[in-house]
Protein backbone atom coordinates (compact mmCIF):
# COMPACT_ATOMS: atom_id res chain seq x y z
CA UNK A 1 0.00 0.00 0.00
CA UNK A 2 1.08 3.07 -0.81
CA UNK A 3 0.78 5.82 2.03
CA UNK A 4 2.51 8.96 0.98
CA UNK A 5 0.07 12.09 1.01
CA UNK A 6 -0.85 13.83 -1.96
CA UNK A 7 -0.51 17.67 -2.00
CA UNK A 8 -2.00 20.34 -4.10
CA UNK A 9 -4.55 23.42 -4.34
CA UNK A 10 -8.17 23.91 -5.27
CA UNK A 11 -9.66 27.61 -5.89
CA UNK A 12 -12.67 28.03 -2.84
CA UNK A 13 -15.95 26.79 -3.82
CA UNK A 14 -14.67 24.66 -6.71
CA UNK A 15 -15.63 21.01 -7.32
CA UNK A 16 -12.02 18.68 -7.61
CA UNK A 17 -11.03 15.20 -7.85
CA UNK A 18 -9.03 12.96 -5.62
CA UNK A 19 -7.40 10.32 -7.59
CA UNK A 20 -4.68 7.24 -5.47
CA UNK A 21 -3.59 3.64 -6.27
CA UNK A 22 -3.97 1.04 -3.57
CA UNK A 23 -3.11 -2.49 -3.17
CA UNK A 24 -4.41 -5.22 -0.82
CA UNK A 25 -2.11 -7.81 -0.22
CA UNK A 26 0.67 -6.63 -2.55
CA UNK A 27 -1.88 -6.54 -5.88
CA UNK A 28 -3.67 -3.86 -7.26
CA UNK A 29 -6.86 -3.38 -5.55
CA UNK A 30 -10.25 -4.08 -6.95
CA UNK A 31 -13.46 -3.66 -6.14
CA UNK A 32 -14.00 -7.23 -4.69
CA UNK A 33 -11.23 -6.43 -2.42
CA UNK A 34 -13.45 -3.64 -0.54
CA UNK A 35 -16.02 -3.95 2.16
CA UNK A 36 -16.77 -0.24 2.54
CA UNK A 37 -14.57 2.86 2.08
CA UNK A 38 -15.11 5.80 5.06
CA UNK A 39 -13.60 9.61 3.50
CA UNK A 40 -13.42 12.36 5.61
CA UNK A 41 -11.91 15.40 5.80
CA UNK A 42 -11.23 19.12 8.07
CA UNK A 43 -9.94 21.75 8.11
CA UNK A 44 -6.66 21.22 9.98
CA UNK A 45 -7.03 24.31 12.38
CA UNK A 46 -10.18 22.37 13.49
CA UNK A 47 -10.16 18.82 13.67
CA UNK A 48 -12.83 18.52 15.86
CA UNK A 49 -15.31 18.94 13.24
CA UNK A 50 -15.19 16.97 10.05
CA UNK A 51 -16.01 19.12 6.82
CA UNK A 52 -16.92 15.79 5.47
CA UNK A 53 -17.58 12.15 6.72
CA UNK A 54 -19.09 9.84 4.26
CA UNK A 55 -19.60 5.97 3.53
CA UNK A 56 -18.85 5.86 -0.67
CA UNK A 57 -20.28 3.24 -2.72
CA UNK A 58 -17.18 1.03 -3.43
CA UNK A 59 -18.54 0.42 -7.59
CA UNK A 60 -18.53 4.17 -7.70
CA UNK A 61 -15.01 5.27 -6.85
CA UNK A 62 -12.53 1.88 -6.82
CA UNK A 63 -11.77 0.69 -10.63
CA UNK A 64 -10.72 -2.97 -10.75
CA UNK A 65 -8.29 -1.85 -14.10
CA UNK A 66 -6.24 0.70 -13.12
CA UNK A 67 -6.92 4.09 -15.16
CA UNK A 68 -4.49 6.14 -16.69
CA UNK A 69 -6.48 8.71 -18.42
CA UNK A 70 -5.01 12.48 -18.63
CA UNK A 71 -6.07 13.43 -14.85
CA UNK A 72 -3.12 10.72 -13.32
CA UNK A 73 0.24 13.08 -13.97
CA UNK A 74 1.96 10.86 -11.23
CA UNK A 75 3.16 7.97 -13.03
CA UNK A 76 2.56 5.78 -16.63
CA UNK A 77 1.14 3.03 -14.42
CA UNK A 78 -2.72 4.99 -13.48
CA UNK A 79 -5.00 4.83 -10.33
CA UNK A 80 -7.49 2.55 -8.66
CA UNK A 81 -9.53 5.06 -6.61
CA UNK A 82 -11.37 7.84 -7.68
CA UNK A 83 -13.26 10.66 -5.54
CA UNK A 84 -15.09 13.81 -7.09
CA UNK A 85 -15.43 16.42 -4.74
CA UNK A 86 -18.58 18.71 -3.99
CA UNK A 87 -17.71 22.43 -4.28
CA UNK A 88 -19.20 22.97 -1.21
CA UNK A 89 -16.29 21.58 0.94
CA UNK A 90 -13.26 23.77 0.10
CA UNK A 91 -15.14 27.08 1.10
CA UNK A 92 -12.43 29.09 3.36
CA UNK A 93 -9.57 30.70 1.12
CA UNK A 94 -6.20 30.02 2.56
CA UNK A 95 -7.30 27.17 4.71
CA UNK A 96 -5.27 23.62 4.76
CA UNK A 97 -7.81 20.58 4.26
CA UNK A 98 -7.16 16.93 4.98
CA UNK A 99 -8.64 14.25 3.42
CA UNK A 100 -8.02 11.25 4.47
CA UNK A 101 -9.95 7.35 2.66
CA UNK A 102 -10.31 4.49 4.80
CA UNK A 103 -10.82 1.07 3.07
CA UNK A 104 -11.98 -1.71 5.05
CA UNK A 105 -10.93 -5.24 3.55
CA UNK A 106 -12.10 -8.68 4.66
CA UNK A 107 -8.46 -8.72 6.60
CA UNK A 108 -8.71 -5.20 8.23
CA UNK A 109 -8.16 -1.32 7.52
CA UNK A 110 -6.01 -0.59 4.80
CA UNK A 111 -3.77 2.52 6.03
CA UNK A 112 -5.63 5.78 5.03
CA UNK A 113 -5.17 7.30 1.84
CA UNK A 114 -4.34 11.05 2.60
CA UNK A 115 -4.58 14.27 0.53
CA UNK A 116 -3.84 17.54 1.70
CA UNK A 117 -5.33 20.55 -0.42
CA UNK A 118 -4.81 24.52 0.45
CA UNK A 119 -7.61 25.99 -1.02
CA UNK A 120 -7.19 29.22 -2.72
CA UNK A 121 -9.12 32.37 -3.49
CA UNK A 122 -10.65 33.23 -7.03
CA UNK A 123 -10.82 36.60 -7.91
CA UNK A 124 -14.33 36.92 -8.02
CA UNK A 125 -14.83 36.64 -4.17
Amino acid sequence: MMCESTTGFVYEDSTFTLMSRFEVDGANGVQADCVSIQMKAWKTTDFDNTVLDAALTVSSVVFDALQADGRWTRDSTGYNFRYDVADTICTDAGALYLFEAVIETSGGSLPPMTWEVTCKETRSS
